[in-house]
């Protein structure tokens, strides 16, 4: 008996610019789907772009799933994680490039809204992650897996949506703000999942990543606009960490591309620290996850410091209540006393805390990865219709 041909599975993220969570969306998936049937992927996002020398998969560009003539028969569109609902053209296509972004600072508004859709877009699709183009909806199956973000407040984009939730035949969300917005506004009952980068611990287990840093260290990323202003109260802060917790401060970049430019606070820490420092490799994703998994805690503005923190078991200090994912996704998945953001004034206060209460929560772990690979399965069944 011969084994079917293998069906065709597109694979939906922000994949094209290096910045780490998303990255990892289509590399979790493939490895995870793979396991469960005999699959063909291929990963879109706005532009074609080949990051595979920092460990991530090449992608083709949005237009690919607006031609019928290059979707496979049979086919499955899964979009694949990440804070992408309502994310419009501009600010996606403002993170490829610093001149992009340089752009979009001067000239953010409709009308470049409405050129970048036709550009990226063949004036189709006003929202990529919420993609409602006949060309989509009547040649592929449709799946969302663990997003965030929100929905238009526009009712006309609203209504240009819908159809995109309405015949998905699995959706799903990472956190309950983005779950009670699609009940509120489309009826829709979106399953409740944790981030699917909560199982990269089992893809690289702790001691298969070497460490960067051979004592404890307190792995430090601020992404440079979140945290902006607020250089000097992040250094003092980690001076005390320093002086106090006896821990080694490793400073860790995980945005790099444009809009987060984790560097520029790295570099600025490094120059003005009147205390040692070390700044962690960052050239791939191998290296991040390593720096994020061997850190005695976790400490930083970024969604995906956190939720690699989570996967490994260790603690964390988000910062920043205004980088309302991160507040909202700890607050729905983390435990008790890791919950929420911290403003950064009690960064060294917090992180003395959260370090004394740690106690190790491997059995909430292990739930969630178990609900990660639930999720995994009811795609499968998705694709396999």
């Amino acid at each position: 008996m011969t084994n079917p041909s293998p069906k065709d599975v597109y694979l939906l993220s922000a994949s094209d610019r290096f910045n780490y969570g998303d990255l990892l969306f289509p590399l979790v998936a493939k490895h995870e789907l793979a396991k469960l049937g005999n699959y063909t992927f291929h990963n879109i996002a706005t532009i074609d772009s080949d990051l595979t020398e920092v460990g991530a998969m090449p992608t083709q560009g949005f237009k690919t799933l607006l031609n019928p003539e290059n979707i496979a028969k049979d086919s499955t569109l899964i979009i694949a994680g990440g804070q992408v609902l309502n994310a419009d053209w501009a600010r996606l296509v403002s993170y490829l490039d610093p001149l992009y972004y340089d752009l979009y600072e001067a000239f953010k508004g409709d009308r470049l809204e409405n050129i970048l859709k036709l550009h990226f877009g063949n004036g189709e699709v006003s929202l990529p992650f919420m993609p409602a183009s006949p060309n989509i909806l009547e040649n592929m199956k449709i799946a969302y897996h663990a997003v965030g973000g929100g929905i238009p407040k526009s009712k006309a984009l609203r209504d240009e949506v819908a159809p995109s939730f309405k015949q998905a035949g699995y959706l799903s969300v990472r956190e309950t703000d983005a779950q009670r917005a699609i009940k509120n506004n489309f009826g829709l009952n979106a399953s409740l999942v944790p981030d699917s980068v909560m199982v990269l611990s089992d893809m690289q287990p702790k001691h298969t990543l070497p460490k960067s840093l051979n004592k404890p260290y307190a792995c430090a990323q601020f992404g440079f606009h979140k945290s902006e202003g607020k250089q000097k109260t992040i250094l003092n802060q980690l001076r005390r960490i320093y002086r106090h917790q006896k821990l080694a401060i490793g400073l860790l970049s995980i945005g790099n591309c444009p809009g987060h430019d984790d560097q520029l606070m790295v570099d600025w820490i490094k120059k003005h620290a009147d205390f040692p420092v070390h700044v962690l490799p960052c050239d791939t994703l191998d290296q991040i996850t390593s720096a994020i998994a061997n850190a005695a805690v976790y400490i930083g503005t970024s969604l995906h410091g956190v939720i690699v923190s989570m996967s490994y078991g260790n603690p964390f200090v988000p910062v920043n209540k205004a980088v309302k994912k991160v507040q909202a996704y700890t607050m729905t998945w983390a435990p008790e006393y890791l919950k929420g953001c911290v403003p950064f004034f009690q960064i060294a206060e917090a992180t003395k805390l959260r370090m004394e209460a740690y106690k190790g929560y491997d059995d909430i772990v292990l739930k969630q990865k178990q609900m990660v690979r639930e999720s995994f399965l009811k795609l499968h069944h998705v694709i396999e219709l």
